[in-house]
């Protein structure tokens, strides 16, 4: 009996030792799991830092590379005062084939421009190599001399030139001191640029304007040759500092307010003072038609001449013609505006009249 106990006790027992053992057993794998799973978790969590720390170093590098290049652009804007323009030494650019007259200009006092003015002319002819050119304003002819100096060597080139005057000192210079140019000129006297554009034609690669310099001067001669340029032709303009530069007396706006506005690439000669450049040039942007608004929209303020009636019948003709309803009404009403404010109020006078 009691041995039967025993036996029962120590069975009793090895099946207690044996559940004992199974929850030991059972715990460390538990505990294992537990382990691994936080292994799991620190693994997860060391790769996500380090994703975050190599997306931040990355981004530090981008940021220092667009600083770099937002630096290098700061710099540039600088240098050229905006994306859109380059000072390119026009003056300084082939000044041998200008220094071949410049002796004779100087002599004969045939030019009123600046030498270094003189030079960037020649350069923007040398640069872009125009083959038709217009020139719209000639007085002695000095400017005249240079174009047509500059484009001797390149084939087929011609120069057409249009002053409002019909004096026969118009040109002079041309006709006195290089007779060898003349047959690469046409010059046209005594009318307005649209008296004369349907003549010369299409396809114009560039455009050196000198003429008025009063409003609205220049602003209408460049509206009146426009439907007749090539896209992206050269667009000169002279005095466009003379507001500055000249007495404050005469108030000579157009050349200023009508480079200004003008969509193109702009060339200036060298020197700091930009404000001061009394001459440049614009590589017109592509379609430029769809600015033909804001064009006419800058006549609108108040002139400094009145154009004769017979020019300004002349030029709401050929304006519609060539451009759409909006701005043959723009031209009108600043045409009525004008034509009591400047009969009331003169400042100023092109080619010795004011108006009919």
């Amino acid at each position: 009996m009691k041995l039967i106990q025993k036996k029962g006790y120590k069975k009793v027992k090895i099946r207690k030792k044996q559940k004992y053992d199974c929850n030991y057993y059972l715990n460390i794998k538990i505990s294992l799991i537990n382990l691994i799973l936080i292994l799991f978790c620190i693994i997860i969590l060391i790769i996500t830092f380090y994703i975050i720390i190599k997306r931040r170093n990355k981004n530090i590098l981008i940021n220092k590379i667009s600083n770099k290049q937002n630096k290098t652009e700061n710099n540039n804007v600088l240098e050229n005062s905006n994306e859109n323009e380059e000072k390119i030494y026009l003056d300084q650019f082939e000044t041998y084939i200008y220094n071949n007259i410049k002796e004779q200009l100087d002599k004969h006092d045939c030019c009123q421009m600046w030498d270094n003015q003189r030079e960037f002319l020649n350069g923007v002819v040398r640069k872009f190599r125009p083959k038709k050119i217009v020139e719209i304003g000639v007085y002695k002819g000095g400017g005249t001399s240079i174009i047509l100096n500059a484009i001797q060597d390149i084939e087929n080139a011609h120069l057409y030139s249009i002053d409002l005057s019909d004096d026969h000192n118009i040109g002079k210079c041309v006709r006195n001191l290089f007779p060898n140019f003349l047959n690469k000129w046409t010059l046209f006297t005594g009318d307005i640029t649209a008296k004369f554009m349907e003549q010369i034609g299409n396809n114009i690669d560039m455009v050196m304007i000198d003429s008025a310099h009063f409003e609205p001067g220049e602003i209408l001669d460049f509206i009146m040759v426009l439907p007749f340029l090539k896209e992206e032709a050269i667009v000169g303009i002279h005095d466009i500092a003379n507001q500055i530069t000249k007495s404050p007396k005469r108030n000579e706006y157009a050349p200023y307010i009508i480079f200004n506005i003008i969509r193109g690439k702009t060339y200036l000669p060298s020197g700091e003072k930009r404000l001061r450049h009394d001459i440049g040039a614009k590589k017109l942007e592509i379609n430029q038609m769809k600015y033909i608004h804001d064009y006419f929209r800058a006549l609108g303020g108040q002139w400094q001449y009145f154009p004769k009636e017979k020019h300004i019948q002349l030029m709401i003709e050929y304006f519609k013609k060539y451009y759409d309803n909006d701005c043959l009404i723009m031209f009108n009403e600043t045409v009525e505006f004008n034509r009591h404010f400047v009969k009331k109020n003169p400042r100023g006078q092109i080619y010795g009249y004011n108006s009919d």
